[in-house]
């Protein structure tokens, strides 16, 4: 698993650099059968990874690659070549490189690497690897310590559901909390690291936005679990979307 592990941080890292030579261009923005956004960025990082993970003989399944059937596939990466793409096109610098593996149903590594912070965050078999603040340097969050309760919305996609959770669910068992923004799956990154307690999610995500966040945060104890049973997020499910969500810090899963 540590060869996989490594083999992925490098992918990652190599479609980091190609993602910040398109970024430090002007680039065209086109439109998916989805209505969601893509650019070269997306379609060239996608094809490092897929070339770079080849040598592994394990399926490839990414957003900008999908097979027409994945439902044989008992073991594969599941990647998001350009987490963010809406902060990717706003310039923003919220946005990741999300590779994971999936095992069973469950995502078992994880790597997410934010290019323009040139920071990773990656974990495997359920074990958090020690360079969780990064290659260069400590996290920029504040600690746990420093902040009050501080759930955590998208930048580019909160909803009305999200702050009537907030205000219904989580307000009355945490009056003074705050509210912060992020991009990306960098939400789950701040979980890991204990900067913020919960995400909120009702807006619309595919498996491979959350798989490699969702294989970090279990192993820095946080969960990432459905609103409507409080049950954990499942994978290779016959379709990709996710249902609405709540990610949690660890030790922060009660109210």
């Amino acid at each position: 698993m540590k060869q996989l592990l490594e083999l992925a941080q490098h992918a990652a890292l190599e479609a980091g650099k190609a993602i910040m030579e398109v970024y430090a261009q002007p680039f065209e923005v086109y439109t998916k059968d989805d209505d969601s956004p893509v650019t070269q960025a997306d379609l060239r990082a996608s094809n490092i990874i897929k070339e770079i993970l080849k040598p592994t003989g394990i399926p490839f399944v990414s957003e900008e690659d999908l097979p027409p059937d994945r439902s044989q596939f008992n073991r594969y990466w599941l990647v998001d070549p350009l987490d963010g793409t809406v902060e990717f096109v706003n310039r923003n610098g919220e946005f990741t490189v999300n590779i994971a593996l999936i095992d069973n149903k469950q995502p078992v590594l994880g790597v997410i690497y934010a290019p323009v912070m040139d920071k990773m965050w990656n974990a495997e078999c359920g074990m958090l690897n020690a360079e969780l603040t990064s290659q260069k340097g400590h996290s920029t969050f504040s600690t746990e310590q420093e902040r009050p309760f501080t759930v955590l919305v998208s930048r580019s996609h909160r909803t009305p559901e999200v702050d009537d959770y907030i205000n219904k669910v989580l307000r009355p068992a945490h009056p003074d909390l705050v509210i912060d923004t992020q991009g990306s799956s960098l939400k789950f990154a701040r979980l890991a690291e204990r900067s913020a307690d919960v995400y909120v999610c009702y807006s619309k995500t595919k498996e491979w936005d959350t798989a490699a966040a969702d294989a970090i945060l279990r192993a820095a104890g946080g969960k990432v679990l459905r609103i409507n049973d409080g049950q954990p997020l499942e994978y290779s499910k016959k379709e990709y979307p996710n249902p609405p969500f709540v990610a949690w810090a660890a030790n922060r899963n009660t109210l």
